[in-house]
């Protein structure tokens, strides 16, 4: 196929939308582009963008001046959530030339190719509701790292009230099972060592028709001979025993779970429309710690949501603060319009309040890190050694509970599972050395 020319792909915001650009670049190089190598200049530049905050606005504009400002002759397509809920915002920028929903985003040769290059104004391709199974690309595995992903689910039908998600991303669908086992057979003949398992509301997989996220992950398990499998986030009303029960019982699922609580308080859960209680919360955790006593948990907290009182902050730091966290990320309320707390009168936290009680969970976080890093001292554990050593010429890779270690070693661990003597716990990641 003739190169219809060189492209780049720009990435804001979370973990999944690294995963879709991946699918980006996987349809723009089907449809002819060719990736542009470090120090070329490319005819094409995909910004895949974030708003789950306004700082992810802020950062998402200047991201497209950028841009703009680096490749001036190059055309710039703006795509993704902050062009799903803001197309009118992006459109009044002088710099983009292409502006791209989440469902029309995998579309863009396609929708390049409708471009008038003497138009004065951006094409808008923004609001097509995506319908069906979700489709399963051939993405073997993300730039630069030594796992694949795939993507089995997107949407969301939960109607929290902070979250703009749900409005950029739509209802929920899943991706076919047929499909994706056979994709998964695909990485693991391809070489693929360890599969993260993605959605946005991932335990909603086959919620609608189709088979439970259990049942998928126990076919891939007797299906395919992938030799790691990690799930992106589960929301705890969605994790099934049955789940749990296979992560136990096989060691190629790593002992980790992120499972977003946003609220230690049970009346700001209430407010927030999520679909839980702390008590399902905590029996959930007591559940998975018995039957994996070395998991490791992650956690994502909202602070200073509107109408959170001094005592209800109080309340989520003690239940945060009793339970056997590994990793917390720690975000400050921010209002999204279009969402019910856009409009709640309910009072907001003033902005000192609202970083100090984001700081004295951030604290914590790290406290729990550390401690779980002390913890992980002497133990020898498999680890997926990256391909790339960092700045200081050390190899880097994950323990199974997702926790980052540098390890000295020889280039023949490159890619390689290998086995790790964990000597000491630094400020921000272990320290391992490869053992025979």
């Amino acid at each position: 196929m003739t190169a219809k020319g060189l492209f780049a792909v720009e990435t804001l915001g979370c973990r999944f939308n690294r995963y879709e650009t991946a699918e980006i670049d996987y349809e723009l190089e089907r449809a002819g582009y060719v990736r542009a190598a470090v120090g070329q200049t490319p005819d094409l530049v995909v910004i895949n963008t974030c708003t789950v905050t306004d700082r992810s606005d802020y950062q998402c504009r200047a991201a497209i001046r950028k841009v703009k400002e680096r490749h001036p002759d190059a055309l710039v397509v703006v795509a993704g959530c902050y062009a799903e809920t803001n197309p009118a915002e992006v459109a009044a920028m002088g710099e983009v030339d292409l502006i791209l929903g989440n469902a029309e985003k995998f579309d863009v040769a396609l929708q390049v190719a409708r471009l008038d290059r003497g138009r004065k104004s951006p094409l808008v391709a923004v609001g097509a509701q995506a319908d069906g199974a979700l489709p399963v690309r051939g993405v073997e595995r993300l730039e630069g790292r030594t796992n694949a992903y795939l993507n089995i689910q997107s949407g969301c039908d939960e109607v929290c009230a902070f979250c703009v998600v749900r409005l950029a991303r739509g209802k929920n669908r899943s991706a076919d099972p047929d499909q994706v086992v056979a994709q998964v057979g695909r990485m693991a003949d391809a070489g693929v060592k360890e599969l993260v398992l993605a959605g946005i509301n991932l335990g909603d997989y086959g919620k609608g028709g189709g088979p439970p996220f259990a049942f998928l992950v126990e076919r891939i398990l007797r299906e395919t001979k992938i030799p790691r499998i990690r799930f992106s986030s589960l929301n705890p009303n969605t994790i099934e025993p049955a789940l749990i029960d296979l992560m136990a019982a096989d060691s190629r699922l790593m002992p980790h779970l992120h499972i977003p609580l946003q609220s230690g308080c049970d009346a700001t859960l209430a407010r927030m429309r999520r679909p839980y209680t702390t008590d399902d919360y905590e029996r959930l955790v007591e559940r998975i710690v018995a039957a994996l006593p070395a998991v490791g948990l992650g956690a994502d907290v909202l602070t200073s949501f509107p109408g959170e009182t001094e005592e209800e902050f109080e309340t989520t730091r003690q239940f945060i603060e009793r339970l056997p966290f590994t990793t917390l990320h720690v975000f400050t309320f921010s209002p999204r319009e279009g969402t019910e707390a856009w409009a709640m009168k309910v009072g907001g936290v003033p902005k000192d309040e609202a970083r100090r009680r984001t700081g004295a969970l951030k604290t914590i976080a790290s406290g729990k890190n550390h401690a779980a890093r002390k913890a992980a001292v002497g133990a020898v554990v498999p680890v997926l050694v990256e391909t790339r050593r960092d700045r200081e010429g050390m190899l880097r890779g994950f323990t199974p509970t997702y926790l980052p270690v540098t390890i000295t070693g020889d280039d023949r661990l490159k890619g390689e599972i290998a086995p790790v003597r964990i000597v000491a716990a630094g400020e921000s990641r272990l320290l391992g050395e490869a053992t025979p």
